[in-house]
């Protein structure tokens, strides 16, 4: 057993969150917030390819505030399954070898769950190595979820314990502390922007 932050589906806590967030200190972390504290399961691995990591550190995205304050759109709500724990912006040790990855390594996330995770054919997208644009998400033996913090299957950062697939993983050099390599990710995302 381990403790996460859990975010839950709540029609009432949503809308609360929605009506007040910004405007009543604390609602978001508070008893009518759709995120509580748990003990469950640690993930389990049952596919190759697949090891469980410790988070050293997990960020707080936009995209998470956004669903903890209901401001996420409805539209979305199949991108993701419910429960999950939030943290997609990640730097962890792995607790198991993965492939050519000892346990102990550092890495940081690609959080994306595409093909590759999904044990399914690579789409289009994921043949062209633009793996944000997998179009699969929603298929193959992981719950429906765009990315690692918003899937019921792999956990995240704001838990003990995540799971995640090799394709996802990057060693971080022993140059890079972890406040720097926790914002690997939130900064790949501005410099694809601004290079776009």
């Amino acid at each position: 057993m381990m403790l996460a932050l859990e975010m839950f589906r709540s029609l009432p806590r949503h809308l609360a969150a929605r009506a007040v967030a910004g405007r009543v200190p604390g609602i978001l972390t508070g008893p009518a917030a759709p995120l509580r504290l748990v003990n469950i399961e640690e993930p389990r691995v049952h596919r190759p390819g697949w090891a469980r990591l410790r988070p050293r550190l997990s960020g707080i995205c936009g995209s998470d505030l956004g669903a903890l304050s209901g401001r996420t759109s409805r539209y979305f709500s199949g991108l993701a399954s419910m429960p999950f724990v939030p943290g997609h912006e990640v730097v962890a040790d792995l607790i198991d070898d993965c492939d050519d990855l000892p346990a102990g390594t550092r890495v940081v996330l690609d959080p994306v769950l595409a093909c590759a995770a999904r044990g399914v054919d690579p789409c289009e997208a994921c043949r062209s190595g633009a793996t944000n644009r997998c179009d699969r998400i929603t298929v193959g033996h992981v719950a429906p979820g765009l990315q690692t913090g918003f899937c019921a299957d792999t956990g995240g950062g704001w838990g003990a314990q995540l799971s995640a697939h090799r394709s996802q993983l990057h060693p971080v050099p022993d140059g890079l502390g972890d406040e720097q390599a926790v914002l690997v990710e939130p900064l790949a995302c501005a410099v694809h922007t601004a290079l776009r």
